[in-house]
Order: structure tokens, then sequence, then C-alpha cells
């Protein structure tokens, strides 16, 4: 796959959750239903960390299952060690397979998760996060990167979000805290930034969006 044929691909799979809520400014203004709709979709990338389950195959954080594909064909087994942290374990998935075309770490213990992965393909991916993901709270960050030097110019995309003390009621509602979302690729003849900055609470639902 030509890198820049990857790059399109990898900013097609972010662009829908990104560029329907961009914007920026000190003012906010109450997120429409598409919004909100786009706001549940990014976290949903650090709530449904908690529902991963301890394995000798690859499990991997929401959002990193294409980089399987655009590296082996094969299933990738990865090797598993656990380490008693008082009265909890530490469980550590490590991964290398196809040569080290994909490769790196990915921890959980109790309800904190830690990743970093890495794929080389046409593009060199590498996808990193640290977070604290419970039912009702999720803070941290989820980091993907994807990259290729041409020489005469750097093709790529880069999609950070942050989770900042986002909690939720037993409902699943919304009630605080706030999340961030930056978006950049670099492309031939293209280039894309797009951000999201979302408040929420303190009442049930409320979403609050900085203002272009």
């Amino acid at each position: 796959m030509k890198p820049f044929v990857l790059a399109r691909s990898l900013c097609a799979l972010l662009l829908p959750l990104t560029l329907a809520a961009s914007g920026c400014g000190n003012d906010r203004r109450p997120a429409t239903e598409p919004e909100k709709e786009t706001v549940q979709s990014l976290l949903s990338t650090g709530f449904q960390l908690r529902d991963t389950t301890g394995s000798d195959r690859i499990t991997l954080p929401p959002g990193t299952e294409t980089l399987l594909g655009l590296v082996i064909d094969s299933l990738c087994y990865a090797s598993v060690s656990r380490t008693s942290v008082g009265d909890h374990t530490k469980e550590t998935l490590t991964f290398d397979c196809k040569d080290g075309d994909f490769k790196g770490a990915y921890s959980r213990e109790l309800d904190h998760y830690s990743f970093d992965l890495f794929a080389k393909t046409s593009l060199d991916v590498r996808y990193t996060g640290d977070v604290i993901a419970r039912k009702d709270y999720v803070n941290g960050y989820v980091e993907l990167k994807a990259v290729k030097d041409l020489w005469i110019t750097d093709i790529g995309v880069s999609d950070r979000i942050d989770f900042l003390g986002v909690t939720m009621d037993e409902k699943g509602c919304l009630t605080g805290g706030a999340m961030k979302m930056n978006l950049h690729a670099n492309l031939p003849g293209k280039r894309v930034d797009a951000a999201i900055d979302a408040l929420f609470g303190p009442t049930c639902g409320e979403v609050w969006i900085q203002e272009e």
C-alpha cells in the first residue's frame, strides 16, 4: 500500500468523528445532537478500555485493530506477564510480530490502562495512551501518529484525545469534566486541521462546545 493511500485511509477513519465538531475561541454554546454523537464516539475510546479481558491472544485498545490488518495476516499472540501489586495483579501484554513490524506493550492494573504500540507499514504508526477508565469516570489520553518522510515532504496523520476527569452518573449520563481532541493530517495536496473542546454538565447530558 502506498504511503499516501494509507494516510488517507487513516484520516478517513478519524475525520467523521472530528470535522463535525471543530472550533476555537473562548465562548461556548450548547452542542447540537450530531455534535453530542461525535463526542460520545470519542469518549468511547476511553470508556471501552475497561471492557477488555485478560487473554494470551492479542487484545488491543479500541482504535488499534486496524493496525493488525496493515501488518500481519495471521493471528498475533502476546506474551503475558503478571505481577502482584498489593492486593491486586498488574497484567502486561507484550507484542512482537512479523520480525518486529508490530510490537509494543499494553498494561492493565485495576482501572489503569497504558500502552505503547508500533506498526511499521508504508507509514510508521504509533499508538500510545495512559488512561484511568471506570464505569463512571475516565481521565488520561490516547494518541495515534502515522508518518512517512518522503524526502521533499512529510505525510501523515496525528490524532490526540485528552479525557479531563469526565464523569457519568449511574444511567450513563455525562455530568462533569471535559474532553479535547486535535486532528492534523498532511496529505499530498491537502492539509487538514480539526479540533473539538467540550465541557460536560453540570446538568445531566449537557455538552458545551467551544465556539468558532
